[in-house]
Order: C-alpha cells, then sequence, then structure tokens
C-alpha cells in the first residue's frame, strides 16, 4: 500500500480538501479546507509535468480549480468554463440535484445550463429564483438541459439573486409544488465574473456578471488548436497474449510492486496493435481504488519485453518522481484506442482526477482532463484539458 498512500499523501499536500459534513467519509487524508473565496488549487499532482524522453512532444497545459464558496470553476485549454455547485461546508445532507454553468470559450461560445439528479429528477419542473419561476422545463434521464439566451437569462439571474429552487409542478397526484432541492448561491457572482475574465468578456453585452456596454461577442480568441497525433489504428483486443511465467516476473520487477514479484494479482493484458500490448498490472487495492501501473510489451509469444508505458501528461495518482506512473481503475476502450484512469478521493466519487489517453502507436496521449479537489458532493468535475481532434 506504500506507493497508493504516498500518492494520496501528495493531493492532500496540494490541498485537496475533504471537508467535515454528514457526507460519507472515505479513508482518504482529511488536510485543512481549501474553499476560501477565490482559492486557486492545483488540478492534481503530476498535472503539467512533462514525460521524461519525449524529444518534440509538447507537454498539455491543464487548467486550474478555483473555489468560490460554495462553487468549484474550472477552464480548459480551449478557454470553455465551467462552474458546479458545492455542498456547503458543515451541510447535514448532500444535494439532489447538482447545478452545472458551462460556457464555451470565443466570441460565438454557446451557454449550457444543466440541473442533474443524483437519484431521480422527472417531469415538469419549475426553476424558481427569489421565489420567481424563471421557466418550466421537463427532465430527460434525470437531467434538464437549457441552452443559448434562456440559459444565459437564468445564469444571470441566478448570480444576481439571493434564493433557488428546484421544484415539481402539481399534477395529478400532488395538488402543490413540492420543493426537490434549493442549491446555494453563495460565491456563484464571483464564479461567473471569474469565468468573464478568463474568456475576456468583462464589460460586454455577452458576459454572464460583468455585464457593460462593449459588443456582445467580445472574447477573446480561441487558442490554436492542440496538436494531437492520430490514433493508432484498432485492433481486435483478442486473443490476449501469453507471458511465460518468467515473463511475468519480469514485468512485475520492471512495475516495482512491493511483495508482488513473484505471486500477485493477474496481469490485464489487452492488444495495442501488431507491435504493442497494454499491460495493466494491479500495484495496490483499497475501498473503492485499484492502482495498476501501465507497462508495454513488444516482441511476440516467448520473446516479450517489457518498458514503463510513456504518458505525455503524468496520471493524477502518479507518486514520486521517478517511480513508474500509476492509472487508478484503469478502463481500456478497444475500439477508441483509449485508456482511461478515475481516481476517487472517496467513496462518493465527488473527488479526485480523471484523465483519458489515445495511443498513437509510441505513447498515451492526453484528450481529456478533468479534477475536483474538494470533497463537497460535485459528481461531475470541471474539464481542464480536452484535445480538439480527440476522436482522430
Amino acid at each position: 500500500m506504500t506507493r497508493l498512500v504516498t500518492a494520496l499523501n501528495r493531493i492532500a499536500a496540494l490541498s485537496l480538501a475533504c471537508t467535515a459534513s454528514a457526507l460519507p467519509s472515505a479513508a482518504v487524508p482529511q488536510p485543512a479546507a481549501a474553499s476560501q473565496a477565490g482559492q486557486s488549487i492545483p488540478a492534481a499532482p503530476g498535472m503539467g509535468a512533462i514525460a521524461a524522453g519525449l524529444p518534440g512532444v509538447e507537454s498539455p497545459m491543464l487548467g486550474r480549480i478555483q473555489i468560490f464558496e460554495d462553487w468549484a470553476v474550472g477552464c480548459d485549454n480551449r478557454l470553455s468554463c465551467s462552474a458546479v455547485s458545492l455542498v456547503p461546508e458543515g451541510a447535514g445532507t448532500a444535494y439532489s440535484v447538482l447545478v452545472s454553468i458551462q460556457r464555451a470559450g470565443g466570441s460565438t461560445g454557446e451557454a449550457t445550463l444543466r440541473l442533474i439528479g443524483a437519484d431521480h429528477l422527472s417531469g415538469q419542473i419549475d426553476i424558481v429564483v427569489d421565489n420567481k419561476s424563471l421557466t418550466q422545463a421537463t427532465a430527460n434521464k434525470d437531467m434538464i438541459e437549457l441552452t443559448g439566451p434562456l440559459a444565459l437569462d437564468i445564469m444571470r439571474a441566478l448570480g444576481s439573486s439571493y434564493a433557488f429552487e428546484v421544484r415539481e409542478r402539481p399534477n395529478k397526484r400532488k395538488s402543490a409544488p413540492v420543493l426537490i432541492d434549493a442549491p446555494s448561491l453563495r460565491g456563484l457572482p464571483a464564479a461567473l465574473r471569474y469565468i468573464d475574465e478568463q474568456q475576456g468578456r468583462v464589460g460586454s453585452k455577452g458576459a454572464l456578471a460583468a455585464l457593460g456596454d462593449g459588443p456582445a461577442d467580445l472574447a477573446k480568441p480561441l487558442p490554436p488548436d492542440s496538436d494531437l497525433a492520430p490514433a493508432a489504428p484498432a485492433v481486435p483486443d483478442s486473443p490476449p497474449p501469453i507471458f511465460t511465467a518468467q515473463e511475468q516476473i519480469a514485468a512485475r520487477q520492471l512495475a516495482a510492486c512491493e511483495g508482488q514479484v513473484d505471486a500477485g494479482p493477474p496481469l490485464e493484458t489487452h492488444r495495442l496493435d501488431p507491435q504493442h500490448a497494454l499491460i495493466l498490472l494491479p500495484c495496490d487495492s483499497g475501498a473503492y481504488n485499484v492502482s495498476m501501473v501501465p507497462l508495454l510489451a513488444t516482441g511476440g509469444d516467448g520473446q516479450w519485453r517489457f518498458s514503463i508505458a510513456r504518458f505525455d501528461h503524468v496520471p493524477g495518482f502518479t507518486g514520486d518522481p521517478g517511480t513508474p506512473p500509476m492509472l487508478v481503475n484503469a478502463r481500456w476502450n478497444p475500439a477508441r484506442g483509449e485508456l482511461s484512469s478515475f481516481a476517487k478521493g472517496r467513496g462518493l466519487g465527488d473527488c479526485g482526477t480523471a484523465e483519458t489517453y489515445r495511443w498513437d502507436g509510441a505513447l498515451f496521449r492526453l484528450t481529456e482532463a478533468r479534477s475536483m479537489p474538494v470533497c463537497r458532493g460535485a459528481w461531475e468535475w470541471p474539464v481542464l484539458y480536452s484535445a480538439v481532434n480527440a476522436k482522430g
């Protein structure tokens, strides 16, 4: 467990704040709260680091999470920003509805407002601000999604009001509205202004909070598209590669997993292309996280050679410098040629890091990164990096 504990301690040191509340707790360090207004929190340990020995490969630049009281905000490399509601510190219960505010970058950046049900959100819903209904909407698959001018109007209203309620409208079985949830608006005005600042909309008619007389299309130009190599051609994921007992020992020795050289959990293997196979070697496990060291195998049956898998961006739960990269709850998608890592800060899944990589024939290239450094009930995390041509 040493490497997993090391990784968790690194997150604690970088202000992964699981604040005290009635939400389920987990066996992770509980550092001092990091939710003061406007506090910027690193995305995750290892993020922004350049993988060693990769000449000509540019390291992706990730955004950061900003906390404004009961809202968390993050912007990605394309100046797309999102804010999500957080459970107030010390609250007795988790939200049943998560509020997500998204604004794409650029002069024509679209606004999207989502109300996402944690358990059940259905039927006709009233969106009520300061006891006034702004709109009625029909929930679809536990979610309401509003876009365009209506979404902008509601975002601005939320950012300049005191009370927000999500109500179920009266129907044949209920003669009066039913309160579903009342997410806090504390910190939202500052969060919306932060988005305006990041996108260059301050003082414009198109801003979320920092409105002015400037043109509605005032915004920073979008950065150049990310340079992502085409995905390697997909190959059948079976039959799996066959490794001899000695080859398995060699793989475990390379992964440096304590106490698992001569024996240990089975190797998870996948074919990447005709020349390479991926090995996900279980290294540590806890109640809700299984950490794996990714290895590459080249050669063929009876002649396999192993190396540490290379990444243009180190996965978020990787331990100390010089140790192999560590994926958590890793998944390989053979149809898309993608490898994902989803590291939970606790069992509820409301904090941690998540990365998705694409195999390009030589290394794994980051296509998306998300993070939530505070454990306060947000099960949807802001995107901090997104490759434009990720589908290649």
